[in-house]
């Protein structure tokens, strides 16, 4: 056997280790991806049952939420305060799963589920009440997005 045989056999198996590499780290990627969305779905569910246990717990925090939905003016200048904060951290998340759905991190099911709880929240005027004094809090794309969902609303009624 020639050194240019021994040459084209080497660079043969080269090309072979290569490509089961390349399988191997595809592979690897695939389930890094799951674990990443799923470890996403549930850092979102749980976000979303904290803030749920909290009105579901505490009879103060479901009256304010509850009163506050059906409009700011129902509630006392601290229980709006309290209201804001709970509607704070309900968008905060909504906004995470908007952004984790935009880079692909978040479960199409999840968002699409979320999606209309988000919907739900803005059919109250309290919520659109709070949304519009809040015009700072939130990135320009989820602001956009969100006047988007308060239209659509509109527009149905």
């Amino acid at each position: 056997m020639t050194i240019e045989q021994l040459g084209n056999i080497g660079e043969f198996i080269a090309a072979i280790a290569t490509l089961i590499t390349l399988i191997y780290l595809a592979v690897q990627i695939r389930q890094n991806t799951r674990a990443v969305r799923a470890a996403s779905h549930h850092a979102v569910t749980d976000s979303f049952n904290h803030i749920n246990s909290i009105i579901g717990t505490d009879p103060s925090a479901a009256r304010i939420y509850r009163l506050g939905l059906a409009g700011l003016e129902n509630l006392t200048q601290d229980e709006q305060f309290s209201f804001a904060f709970l509607m704070l951290g309900y968008m905060r998340i909504f906004e995470t799963l908007f952004y984790q759905r935009d880079i692909g991190a978040a479960e199409e099911q999840l968002y699409h589920s979320e999606h209309n709880s988000l919907r739900w929240a803005f059919k109250y005027p309290g919520t659109r009440d709070w949304w519009s004094n809040n015009e700072i809090s939130f990135s320009p794309e989820f602001r956009a997005h969100i006047e988007e969902v308060i239209k659509s609303i509109q527009s149905a009624h």
